[in-house]
Protein backbone atom coordinates (compact mmCIF):
# COMPACT_ATOMS: atom_id res chain seq x y z
CA UNK A 1 0.00 0.00 0.00
CA UNK A 2 3.20 2.04 0.89
CA UNK A 3 4.00 1.86 -2.88
CA UNK A 4 0.96 3.06 -4.12
CA UNK A 5 0.59 5.87 -1.82
CA UNK A 6 3.74 7.05 -2.83
CA UNK A 7 1.99 7.99 -6.78
CA UNK A 8 0.07 10.14 -5.37
CA UNK A 9 1.77 13.58 -5.48
CA UNK A 10 0.12 14.59 -1.63
CA UNK A 11 2.22 11.90 -0.45
CA UNK A 12 5.15 10.95 -2.59
CA UNK A 13 7.29 14.13 -0.43
CA UNK A 14 6.40 12.54 2.91
CA UNK A 15 8.98 10.65 5.02
CA UNK A 16 8.53 6.98 5.09
CA UNK A 17 7.40 6.76 8.92
CA UNK A 18 4.66 9.21 8.14
CA UNK A 19 3.59 7.13 5.13
CA UNK A 20 3.38 3.84 6.89
CA UNK A 21 1.42 5.19 9.92
CA UNK A 22 -1.19 6.82 7.53
CA UNK A 23 -1.05 3.23 5.82
CA UNK A 24 -1.85 1.81 8.89
CA UNK A 25 -5.03 3.96 9.40
CA UNK A 26 -6.40 3.56 5.59
CA UNK A 27 -9.41 1.21 4.94
CA UNK A 28 -10.36 -0.19 1.92
CA UNK A 29 -13.63 -0.14 0.05
CA UNK A 30 -15.48 -1.01 -2.67
CA UNK A 31 -17.89 0.72 -4.49
CA UNK A 32 -19.67 -0.44 -8.11
CA UNK A 33 -20.60 1.71 -11.57
CA UNK A 34 -23.38 4.07 -10.38
CA UNK A 35 -23.05 4.31 -7.02
CA UNK A 36 -22.91 7.45 -4.52
CA UNK A 37 -20.05 7.51 -2.55
CA UNK A 38 -21.37 10.59 -0.99
CA UNK A 39 -23.75 13.46 -2.02
CA UNK A 40 -23.88 17.40 -1.87
CA UNK A 41 -24.21 18.47 1.25
CA UNK A 42 -23.64 16.10 3.35
CA UNK A 43 -21.09 16.40 6.30
CA UNK A 44 -17.70 15.19 5.49
CA UNK A 45 -16.22 13.09 7.81
CA UNK A 46 -13.49 11.16 5.13
CA UNK A 47 -11.09 11.47 2.77
CA UNK A 48 -10.92 9.49 0.20
CA UNK A 49 -7.90 7.80 -2.04
CA UNK A 50 -8.78 6.29 -5.58
CA UNK A 51 -6.74 2.89 -5.71
CA UNK A 52 -8.81 1.65 -9.18
CA UNK A 53 -11.88 2.67 -11.54
CA UNK A 54 -13.06 6.28 -11.99
CA UNK A 55 -15.49 8.75 -10.08
CA UNK A 56 -17.30 12.03 -11.40
CA UNK A 57 -17.61 15.00 -9.82
CA UNK A 58 -21.08 16.88 -9.58
CA UNK A 59 -22.62 19.89 -8.67
CA UNK A 60 -26.14 20.33 -9.42
CA UNK A 61 -26.67 19.04 -13.02
CA UNK A 62 -22.77 20.07 -13.72
CA UNK A 63 -20.24 17.29 -13.99
CA UNK A 64 -16.67 19.04 -12.95
CA UNK A 65 -14.10 16.44 -13.32
CA UNK A 66 -13.26 13.01 -13.43
CA UNK A 67 -10.66 11.22 -11.34
CA UNK A 68 -9.18 8.40 -11.82
CA UNK A 69 -6.11 6.04 -9.48
CA UNK A 70 -3.98 8.51 -7.57
CA UNK A 71 -6.61 10.98 -7.16
CA UNK A 72 -8.16 11.74 -3.90
CA UNK A 73 -11.12 13.59 -2.57
CA UNK A 74 -13.29 14.57 0.13
CA UNK A 75 -10.37 16.16 2.02
CA UNK A 76 -12.19 19.81 1.38
CA UNK A 77 -15.32 19.14 3.93
CA UNK A 78 -13.50 17.15 5.94
CA UNK A 79 -10.31 19.74 6.92
CA UNK A 80 -12.79 22.44 6.56
CA UNK A 81 -15.35 21.06 8.93
CA UNK A 82 -18.58 22.12 5.99
CA UNK A 83 -20.85 19.92 3.84
CA UNK A 84 -19.74 18.35 1.55
CA UNK A 85 -19.54 20.88 -1.94
CA UNK A 86 -20.43 18.23 -4.65
CA UNK A 87 -21.30 14.41 -5.31
CA UNK A 88 -18.99 11.64 -5.93
CA UNK A 89 -20.42 9.17 -8.43
CA UNK A 90 -18.51 6.03 -9.34
CA UNK A 91 -18.42 5.71 -13.36
CA UNK A 92 -15.98 2.57 -13.39
CA UNK A 93 -16.02 0.40 -10.22
CA UNK A 94 -13.74 1.64 -8.15
CA UNK A 95 -11.41 0.90 -5.04
CA UNK A 96 -10.87 3.43 -2.93
CA UNK A 97 -9.00 4.02 0.50
CA UNK A 98 -10.71 5.70 2.84
CA UNK A 99 -9.49 7.64 6.07
CA UNK A 100 -11.75 8.77 8.70
CA UNK A 101 -11.64 12.08 10.82
CA UNK A 102 -10.34 10.46 13.99
CA UNK A 103 -7.88 8.96 11.83
CA UNK A 104 -6.73 11.83 10.50
CA UNK A 105 -6.72 14.00 13.80
CA UNK A 106 -4.53 11.81 15.63
CA UNK A 107 -1.97 11.77 12.85
CA UNK A 108 -2.01 15.42 12.48
CA UNK A 109 -1.38 15.57 15.95
CA UNK A 110 1.45 13.43 15.61
CA UNK A 111 2.97 14.27 12.49
CA UNK A 112 3.60 18.33 11.46
CA UNK A 113 4.74 17.51 8.32
CA UNK A 114 1.66 15.74 7.25
CA UNK A 115 -0.37 19.64 8.51
CA UNK A 116 1.77 21.40 6.83
CA UNK A 117 1.46 19.09 3.59
CA UNK A 118 -2.03 18.80 4.05
CA UNK A 119 -2.38 23.10 4.00
CA UNK A 120 -0.58 23.43 0.80
CA UNK A 121 -2.90 20.86 -0.65
CA UNK A 122 -6.06 22.57 0.74
CA UNK A 123 -4.36 26.02 -0.62
CA UNK A 124 -3.79 24.26 -4.35
CA UNK A 125 -7.31 22.60 -4.36
CA UNK A 126 -8.98 26.00 -3.53
CA UNK A 127 -7.37 27.97 -6.17
CA UNK A 128 -8.28 24.68 -8.88
CA UNK A 129 -11.77 24.96 -7.54
CA UNK A 130 -12.29 28.62 -8.19
CA UNK A 131 -11.19 28.17 -12.01
CA UNK A 132 -12.69 24.52 -12.98
CA UNK A 133 -14.52 24.58 -15.91
CA UNK A 134 -17.60 22.70 -16.71
CA UNK A 135 -17.16 19.13 -17.87
CA UNK A 136 -20.27 17.32 -19.90
CA UNK A 137 -21.47 13.79 -19.80
CA UNK A 138 -18.48 11.81 -22.08
CA UNK A 139 -18.09 8.74 -23.17
CA UNK A 140 -14.79 7.24 -21.99
CA UNK A 141 -15.60 3.63 -21.72
CA UNK A 142 -17.35 2.12 -25.03
CA UNK A 143 -18.37 -1.45 -25.69
CA UNK A 144 -18.28 -2.02 -29.22
CA UNK A 145 -19.72 -5.69 -30.35
CA UNK A 146 -19.13 -6.71 -33.82
CA UNK A 147 -17.00 -6.18 -36.67
CA UNK A 148 -15.68 -2.38 -37.25
CA UNK A 149 -13.82 -1.73 -34.13
CA UNK A 150 -10.83 -0.70 -36.02
CA UNK A 151 -12.37 1.56 -38.49
CA UNK A 152 -14.71 3.06 -35.39
CA UNK A 153 -11.34 3.78 -33.33
CA UNK A 154 -9.48 5.22 -36.67
CA UNK A 155 -12.56 7.02 -37.35
CA UNK A 156 -12.67 8.87 -33.48
CA UNK A 157 -8.71 9.36 -33.50
CA UNK A 158 -8.53 11.03 -37.08
CA UNK A 159 -12.01 13.49 -36.06
CA UNK A 160 -10.75 14.60 -32.74
CA UNK A 161 -7.10 14.13 -32.53
CA UNK A 162 -7.52 12.61 -29.49
CA UNK A 163 -5.81 9.31 -27.52
CA UNK A 164 -7.45 6.05 -28.53
CA UNK A 165 -7.01 2.72 -27.40
CA UNK A 166 -8.88 -0.89 -28.73
CA UNK A 167 -9.09 -2.96 -25.62
CA UNK A 168 -9.72 -6.42 -26.95
CA UNK A 169 -12.60 -8.40 -24.41
CA UNK A 170 -12.68 -11.44 -27.04
CA UNK A 171 -14.26 -9.26 -30.13
CA UNK A 172 -10.93 -8.50 -31.64
CA UNK A 173 -9.56 -10.78 -34.51
CA UNK A 174 -6.99 -8.11 -36.92
CA UNK A 175 -4.47 -9.22 -39.31
CA UNK A 176 -1.29 -7.79 -39.78
CA UNK A 177 -2.46 -5.29 -42.49
CA UNK A 178 -4.86 -3.67 -39.83
CA UNK A 179 -2.96 -4.02 -36.83
CA UNK A 180 -0.62 -1.86 -38.92
CA UNK A 181 -3.36 0.60 -39.82
CA UNK A 182 -4.19 1.05 -36.49
CA UNK A 183 -1.07 2.03 -35.34
CA UNK A 184 -0.46 4.52 -38.55
CA UNK A 185 -3.68 5.87 -37.32
CA UNK A 186 -2.17 6.21 -33.45
CA UNK A 187 -4.62 3.84 -32.60
CA UNK A 188 -3.30 1.58 -29.61
CA UNK A 189 -4.21 -2.13 -29.11
CA UNK A 190 -4.31 -3.99 -25.82
CA UNK A 191 -4.92 -7.88 -25.51
CA UNK A 192 -3.97 -10.66 -22.57
CA UNK A 193 -0.37 -9.81 -24.37
CA UNK A 194 -0.17 -6.30 -23.40
CA UNK A 195 1.76 -6.23 -20.10
CA UNK A 196 2.11 -2.62 -20.24
CA UNK A 197 -1.68 -1.75 -20.09
CA UNK A 198 -2.92 -4.77 -18.05
CA UNK A 199 -3.49 -4.48 -14.12
CA UNK A 200 -3.16 -7.21 -11.58
CA UNK A 201 -6.14 -5.98 -10.23
CA UNK A 202 -8.47 -7.23 -12.71
CA UNK A 203 -11.03 -5.63 -15.31
CA UNK A 204 -12.02 -2.29 -13.71
CA UNK A 205 -8.43 -1.25 -12.13
CA UNK A 206 -7.44 -1.92 -16.05
CA UNK A 207 -10.25 0.29 -17.45
CA UNK A 208 -9.36 2.35 -14.57
CA UNK A 209 -5.94 3.10 -15.43
CA UNK A 210 -6.91 2.79 -19.88
CA UNK A 211 -8.94 6.23 -19.02
CA UNK A 212 -6.77 7.91 -17.16
CA UNK A 213 -3.98 7.14 -20.05
CA UNK A 214 -6.42 7.40 -23.46
CA UNK A 215 -8.92 9.84 -23.94
CA UNK A 216 -11.28 6.63 -25.46
CA UNK A 217 -11.38 3.23 -24.65
CA UNK A 218 -13.39 1.09 -26.96
CA UNK A 219 -13.75 -2.65 -25.40
CA UNK A 220 -14.30 -4.66 -28.34
CA UNK A 221 -16.33 -7.98 -27.26
CA UNK A 222 -18.02 -10.47 -29.01
CA UNK A 223 -21.92 -12.50 -29.66
CA UNK A 224 -20.69 -15.23 -29.24
CA UNK A 225 -18.89 -14.78 -25.43
CA UNK A 226 -21.85 -13.73 -23.58
CA UNK A 227 -19.82 -13.31 -20.00
CA UNK A 228 -16.96 -11.13 -20.98
CA UNK A 229 -19.14 -9.25 -23.06
CA UNK A 230 -21.82 -8.42 -20.42
CA UNK A 231 -18.75 -7.32 -18.51
CA UNK A 232 -17.89 -4.92 -20.92
CA UNK A 233 -21.47 -3.80 -20.73
CA UNK A 234 -21.40 -3.37 -17.44
CA UNK A 235 -18.56 -0.93 -17.16
CA UNK A 236 -19.36 1.13 -20.26
CA UNK A 237 -20.29 4.52 -21.06
CA UNK A 238 -21.78 3.67 -23.87
CA UNK A 239 -23.05 0.67 -25.82
CA UNK A 240 -22.88 -0.61 -29.53
CA UNK A 241 -24.11 -2.75 -31.96
CA UNK A 242 -22.10 -3.00 -34.83
CA UNK A 243 -23.82 -4.99 -38.18
CA UNK A 244 -24.63 -7.04 -34.72
CA UNK A 245 -28.34 -7.87 -33.98
CA UNK A 246 -28.94 -7.35 -30.07
CA UNK A 247 -29.77 -10.35 -28.39
CA UNK A 248 -31.82 -11.05 -24.96
CA UNK A 249 -29.16 -11.13 -22.69
CA UNK A 250 -27.44 -7.84 -23.78
CA UNK A 251 -30.71 -6.20 -22.16
CA UNK A 252 -30.56 -4.85 -18.83
CA UNK A 253 -31.90 -1.76 -16.95
CA UNK A 254 -29.19 -0.62 -15.44
CA UNK A 255 -26.69 -0.93 -18.50
CA UNK A 256 -26.48 1.21 -20.89
CA UNK A 257 -28.99 1.23 -23.69
CA UNK A 258 -27.62 -0.69 -26.93
CA UNK A 259 -27.09 1.61 -30.06
CA UNK A 260 -27.16 -0.38 -32.88
CA UNK A 261 -25.65 0.99 -35.92
CA UNK A 262 -23.99 0.26 -39.88
CA UNK A 263 -20.75 -0.54 -40.32
CA UNK A 264 -20.19 1.57 -43.05
CA UNK A 265 -18.02 4.67 -43.49
CA UNK A 266 -20.86 7.51 -42.69
CA UNK A 267 -22.22 5.02 -40.20
CA UNK A 268 -18.86 4.92 -38.50
CA UNK A 269 -17.72 8.69 -38.97
CA UNK A 270 -21.19 9.63 -37.18
CA UNK A 271 -20.89 7.50 -34.47
CA UNK A 272 -17.22 8.29 -33.74
CA UNK A 273 -18.60 11.89 -33.58
CA UNK A 274 -21.79 11.24 -30.92
CA UNK A 275 -18.99 9.37 -28.80
CA UNK A 276 -16.79 12.06 -28.82
CA UNK A 277 -20.30 14.67 -28.51
CA UNK A 278 -19.09 16.25 -31.95
CA UNK A 279 -22.61 15.23 -33.27
CA UNK A 280 -23.46 18.01 -35.77
CA UNK A 281 -27.06 19.77 -36.58
CA UNK A 282 -28.16 21.93 -38.94
CA UNK A 283 -30.98 24.17 -38.24
CA UNK A 284 -33.09 25.38 -41.20
CA UNK A 285 -35.27 28.55 -41.10
CA UNK A 286 -38.61 29.30 -42.71
CA UNK A 287 -39.08 32.02 -45.07
CA UNK A 288 -40.80 31.01 -47.96
CA UNK A 289 -39.23 31.79 -51.59
CA UNK A 290 -36.12 32.72 -49.49
CA UNK A 291 -35.67 29.18 -47.95
CA UNK A 292 -34.11 28.53 -51.68
CA UNK A 293 -31.01 30.16 -50.04
CA UNK A 294 -31.18 27.55 -47.92
CA UNK A 295 -29.70 25.28 -50.77
CA UNK A 296 -26.70 27.14 -51.64
CA UNK A 297 -25.54 26.96 -47.75
CA UNK A 298 -25.75 22.65 -47.92
CA UNK A 299 -23.98 22.75 -51.76
CA UNK A 300 -21.02 24.64 -49.58
CA UNK A 301 -21.35 22.52 -46.62
CA UNK A 302 -20.76 19.57 -48.98
CA UNK A 303 -18.48 20.78 -50.97
CA UNK A 304 -16.63 21.56 -47.88
CA UNK A 305 -16.59 18.14 -46.37
CA UNK A 306 -18.63 19.39 -43.36
CA UNK A 307 -21.32 16.61 -41.95
CA UNK A 308 -24.32 16.71 -41.07
CA UNK A 309 -25.80 14.51 -38.85
CA UNK A 310 -29.27 15.60 -38.10
CA UNK A 311 -31.18 18.16 -39.23
CA UNK A 312 -34.25 20.27 -38.09
CA UNK A 313 -36.11 22.82 -40.24
CA UNK A 314 -39.89 24.90 -40.10
CA UNK A 315 -41.73 25.93 -42.87
CA UNK A 316 -39.25 26.47 -46.07
CA UNK A 317 -36.20 25.15 -44.18
CA UNK A 318 -38.00 21.79 -43.69
CA UNK A 319 -39.11 21.66 -47.11
CA UNK A 320 -35.65 22.05 -48.87
CA UNK A 321 -33.90 20.15 -45.35
CA UNK A 322 -36.35 16.87 -46.17
CA UNK A 323 -35.65 16.46 -50.05
CA UNK A 324 -31.67 16.77 -49.74
CA UNK A 325 -32.09 14.17 -46.24
CA UNK A 326 -34.66 12.10 -48.82
CA UNK A 327 -31.47 11.60 -51.18
CA UNK A 328 -32.11 14.05 -53.57
CA UNK A 329 -28.95 15.37 -54.79
CA UNK A 330 -28.18 18.91 -54.56
CA UNK A 331 -28.95 19.35 -58.49
CA UNK A 332 -32.03 17.91 -58.19
CA UNK A 333 -32.99 20.11 -55.43
CA UNK A 334 -31.92 23.20 -57.23
CA UNK A 335 -34.15 21.81 -60.18
CA UNK A 336 -37.18 20.94 -57.98
CA UNK A 337 -36.68 25.07 -56.51
CA UNK A 338 -36.48 26.25 -60.15
CA UNK A 339 -39.88 24.42 -61.12
CA UNK A 340 -41.70 25.87 -58.05
CA UNK A 341 -43.08 29.20 -60.00
CA UNK A 342 -44.72 27.15 -62.91
CA UNK A 343 -46.22 24.38 -60.40
CA UNK A 344 -47.65 27.22 -58.24
CA UNK A 345 -49.27 29.10 -61.18
CA UNK A 346 -53.19 28.39 -60.90
CA UNK A 347 -53.50 26.13 -63.52
CA UNK A 348 -50.11 24.34 -62.06
CA UNK A 349 -52.46 21.52 -60.54
CA UNK A 350 -50.78 22.06 -57.05
CA UNK A 351 -53.46 23.96 -55.44
CA UNK A 352 -57.12 22.68 -53.98
CA UNK A 353 -58.91 25.48 -53.64
CA UNK A 354 -61.59 25.31 -50.63
CA UNK A 355 -64.51 27.56 -51.56
CA UNK A 356 -66.04 29.01 -50.13
CA UNK A 357 -62.87 29.87 -47.43
CA UNK A 358 -63.28 28.91 -43.74
CA UNK A 359 -60.04 28.19 -42.09
CA UNK A 360 -58.08 28.69 -45.17
CA UNK A 361 -58.18 29.15 -49.03
CA UNK A 362 -56.39 26.11 -49.99
CA UNK A 363 -57.18 22.56 -48.60
CA UNK A 364 -53.69 20.83 -48.97
CA UNK A 365 -54.23 17.41 -49.83
CA UNK A 366 -52.77 17.71 -53.75
CA UNK A 367 -50.31 19.51 -52.63
CA UNK A 368 -49.60 16.65 -49.95
CA UNK A 369 -49.89 14.31 -53.18
CA UNK A 370 -47.56 16.46 -55.51
CA UNK A 371 -44.49 16.15 -52.53
CA UNK A 372 -45.13 12.46 -51.84
CA UNK A 373 -44.42 11.73 -55.27
CA UNK A 374 -41.25 14.11 -55.50
CA UNK A 375 -40.16 12.42 -52.49
CA UNK A 376 -40.98 9.24 -53.83
CA UNK A 377 -43.05 8.17 -50.73
CA UNK A 378 -40.76 8.58 -48.34
CA UNK A 379 -41.21 8.36 -44.61
CA UNK A 380 -38.45 9.67 -41.61
CA UNK A 381 -37.16 5.97 -41.85
CA UNK A 382 -35.98 6.27 -45.27
CA UNK A 383 -34.02 9.58 -44.45
CA UNK A 384 -30.61 9.07 -44.85
CA UNK A 385 -29.99 11.76 -42.46
CA UNK A 386 -32.15 12.16 -39.73
CA UNK A 387 -34.89 15.00 -39.90
CA UNK A 388 -37.25 16.87 -37.64
CA UNK A 389 -39.86 19.06 -38.73
CA UNK A 390 -41.53 21.32 -36.77
CA UNK A 391 -45.32 22.28 -36.82
CA UNK A 392 -47.02 24.20 -34.24
CA UNK A 393 -50.30 23.60 -32.55
CA UNK A 394 -53.32 26.11 -33.55
CA UNK A 395 -55.11 25.16 -30.39
CA UNK A 396 -53.23 24.89 -27.82
CA UNK A 397 -50.17 27.19 -29.31
CA UNK A 398 -47.30 23.98 -28.80
CA UNK A 399 -44.56 22.91 -30.01
CA UNK A 400 -44.87 19.53 -32.08
CA UNK A 401 -41.78 18.02 -33.67
CA UNK A 402 -42.72 15.48 -36.42
CA UNK A 403 -40.20 12.48 -36.82
CA UNK A 404 -41.84 8.81 -38.04
CA UNK A 405 -44.42 8.45 -40.12
CA UNK A 406 -44.92 9.36 -43.87
CA UNK A 407 -42.46 12.74 -44.74
CA UNK A 408 -45.12 14.52 -47.43
CA UNK A 409 -47.66 15.16 -44.61
CA UNK A 410 -45.23 16.18 -42.59
CA UNK A 411 -43.88 19.08 -44.58
CA UNK A 412 -47.46 19.91 -45.61
CA UNK A 413 -48.43 20.92 -41.81
CA UNK A 414 -44.95 22.19 -41.23
CA UNK A 415 -45.93 25.27 -44.41
CA UNK A 416 -49.29 25.51 -43.13
CA UNK A 417 -49.02 29.87 -43.31
CA UNK A 418 -52.52 31.14 -41.41
CA UNK A 419 -55.28 32.22 -43.77
CA UNK A 420 -53.78 30.62 -46.47
CA UNK A 421 -53.68 26.28 -45.68
CA UNK A 422 -55.97 25.03 -43.85
CA UNK A 423 -54.37 23.43 -40.48
CA UNK A 424 -53.32 20.34 -41.10
CA UNK A 425 -54.98 17.99 -39.00
CA UNK A 426 -52.65 15.20 -37.07
CA UNK A 427 -54.32 12.67 -34.33
CA UNK A 428 -55.73 15.21 -32.50
CA UNK A 429 -54.00 18.19 -33.32
CA UNK A 430 -54.58 20.78 -35.91
CA UNK A 431 -51.25 21.78 -36.80
CA UNK A 432 -49.88 25.27 -38.78
CA UNK A 433 -46.95 26.54 -39.88
CA UNK A 434 -44.05 25.90 -37.76
CA UNK A 435 -42.50 29.25 -37.95
CA UNK A 436 -45.26 30.31 -35.53
CA UNK A 437 -43.97 28.83 -32.73
CA UNK A 438 -39.79 27.89 -33.53
CA UNK A 439 -38.74 29.34 -37.09
CA UNK A 440 -35.27 28.58 -36.79
CA UNK A 441 -35.25 24.88 -34.24
CA UNK A 442 -31.72 25.05 -32.87
CA UNK A 443 -33.23 23.96 -29.47
CA UNK A 444 -34.64 21.28 -31.14
CA UNK A 445 -31.05 19.97 -32.37
CA UNK A 446 -29.80 20.54 -28.61
CA UNK A 447 -32.78 18.84 -27.02
CA UNK A 448 -32.18 15.85 -29.07
CA UNK A 449 -28.41 15.58 -28.92
CA UNK A 450 -26.44 17.33 -31.32
CA UNK A 451 -23.21 19.19 -29.82
CA UNK A 452 -22.29 21.33 -32.86
CA UNK A 453 -25.13 23.56 -34.17
CA UNK A 454 -25.26 24.84 -37.23
CA UNK A 455 -28.27 27.45 -37.93
CA UNK A 456 -28.99 29.23 -41.64
CA UNK A 457 -31.75 31.80 -41.02
CA UNK A 458 -33.40 33.71 -43.96
CA UNK A 459 -35.75 35.50 -41.69
CA UNK A 460 -35.59 39.19 -42.80
CA UNK A 461 -33.60 41.34 -40.02
CA UNK A 462 -35.63 44.73 -39.10
CA UNK A 463 -33.08 46.56 -41.25
CA UNK A 464 -34.22 45.12 -44.06
CA UNK A 465 -37.60 45.42 -43.52
CA UNK A 466 -36.69 49.39 -42.76
CA UNK A 467 -35.46 49.37 -46.83
CA UNK A 468 -38.08 47.58 -48.19
CA UNK A 469 -40.77 49.83 -46.26
CA UNK A 470 -42.02 51.51 -49.74
CA UNK A 471 -42.80 47.81 -51.20
CA UNK A 472 -45.51 47.83 -48.13
CA UNK A 473 -47.29 50.71 -49.24
CA UNK A 474 -49.39 51.92 -52.11
CA UNK A 475 -52.01 49.45 -54.29
CA UNK A 476 -49.15 46.85 -54.52
CA UNK A 477 -50.15 45.98 -50.41
CA UNK A 478 -52.08 42.34 -50.56
CA UNK A 479 -53.30 40.10 -48.32
CA UNK A 480 -49.75 37.93 -49.22
CA UNK A 481 -47.06 41.22 -47.81
CA UNK A 482 -49.69 41.54 -44.62
CA UNK A 483 -49.12 37.55 -43.94
CA UNK A 484 -45.64 37.94 -44.68
CA UNK A 485 -44.76 41.41 -41.95
CA UNK A 486 -46.93 39.79 -39.33
CA UNK A 487 -44.79 36.26 -39.45
CA UNK A 488 -41.21 38.27 -40.16
CA UNK A 489 -42.00 40.48 -36.57
CA UNK A 490 -42.93 36.97 -34.73
CA UNK A 491 -40.09 35.19 -36.14
CA UNK A 492 -37.66 37.55 -35.53
CA UNK A 493 -38.13 38.12 -31.31
CA UNK A 494 -38.89 34.13 -31.25
CA UNK A 495 -35.07 33.59 -33.14
CA UNK A 496 -33.57 35.94 -30.73
CA UNK A 497 -34.78 34.43 -27.56
CA UNK A 498 -33.97 31.02 -29.02
CA UNK A 499 -30.15 31.50 -30.21
CA UNK A 500 -28.51 29.84 -27.36
CA UNK A 501 -27.64 26.53 -28.88
CA UNK A 502 -26.66 27.46 -32.46
CA UNK A 503 -22.87 27.56 -32.65
CA UNK A 504 -22.35 29.55 -36.07
CA UNK A 505 -25.07 31.20 -37.78
CA UNK A 506 -25.70 31.30 -41.03
CA UNK A 507 -27.25 34.80 -43.08
CA UNK A 508 -27.52 35.12 -46.49
CA UNK A 509 -28.19 38.61 -47.82
CA UNK A 510 -31.59 38.11 -48.46
CA UNK A 511 -33.01 41.99 -48.37
CA UNK A 512 -33.89 42.30 -52.26
CA UNK A 513 -35.96 39.46 -52.29
CA UNK A 514 -39.53 38.67 -50.81
CA UNK A 515 -40.79 35.55 -49.48
CA UNK A 516 -42.85 35.34 -52.93
CA UNK A 517 -40.04 35.61 -55.34
CA UNK A 518 -40.01 31.74 -55.97
CA UNK A 519 -39.01 33.02 -59.92
CA UNK A 520 -35.44 34.25 -58.16
CA UNK A 521 -34.14 30.48 -57.43
CA UNK A 522 -31.20 31.05 -58.72
CA UNK A 523 -30.30 34.21 -57.04
CA UNK A 524 -31.20 33.32 -53.82
CA UNK A 525 -28.86 29.87 -53.95
CA UNK A 526 -25.93 32.06 -54.83
CA UNK A 527 -26.88 34.67 -51.69
CA UNK A 528 -26.74 31.26 -49.34
CA UNK A 529 -23.55 29.88 -51.29
CA UNK A 530 -21.86 33.39 -50.58
CA UNK A 531 -22.79 33.35 -46.38
CA UNK A 532 -22.04 29.88 -46.10
CA UNK A 533 -18.46 30.34 -47.29
CA UNK A 534 -18.13 33.27 -45.12
CA UNK A 535 -19.41 31.44 -42.20
CA UNK A 536 -16.95 27.88 -43.02
CA UNK A 537 -14.19 29.10 -41.46
CA UNK A 538 -15.74 29.44 -37.95
CA UNK A 539 -17.47 26.24 -38.66
CA UNK A 540 -14.25 24.46 -39.65
CA UNK A 541 -12.41 25.78 -36.51
CA UNK A 542 -15.24 23.72 -34.03
CA UNK A 543 -14.84 20.53 -36.09
CA UNK A 544 -10.98 21.27 -36.38
CA UNK A 545 -8.92 17.74 -34.23
CA UNK A 546 -8.36 18.76 -30.92
CA UNK A 547 -5.57 16.97 -29.06
CA UNK A 548 -5.87 17.32 -25.19
CA UNK A 549 -2.50 17.48 -23.44
CA UNK A 550 -1.12 14.94 -21.97
CA UNK A 551 -1.95 14.48 -18.26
Amino acid sequence: MERNLRRIPFFSELPDEELRAISARLRRERYLKGQVIFAEGESGDALYLIDSGQVQVITGDTILAYLGPGNFFGEMALLLDQPRSASIRVVIDAEVLVLRRPDLEDLLDEYSTIARQMSRELSRRLAETSHMPARIEEYNLVSVVGPGVGDLALSLARQTGQRVIVFDMGGLSLTDAERAALHAGRVAVADSQSTSYLRAGGLAETLGYLAEQFDWVLMSASPHKPEITLKSMDQADLCVLLDCPAEPWMDAPARPKLLETAADSISLDRLARRIARRTVGLALSGGGARGMAHIGVLRVLEEAGIPIDVMAGASAGALFGALYAAGLDLDQVTDFARGLPTIMRLRGGLWDFQIPPRSGLIHGQRTIRYLDRVLKGSTFADLRIPMFVVAADILTGEEVVLCEGPLAPALRASFSVVGIFVPYQHQDRLLIDGGAINPLPATVLAQRGANVIIGSSVIAGFAVEAQRKGSLQGPGLNIFHVLDRQMALMEREIIRRRMDPVNVLIEPRIETFTTMDYDQADALIRVGEEAARAALPDIQALLAPRPRPAS
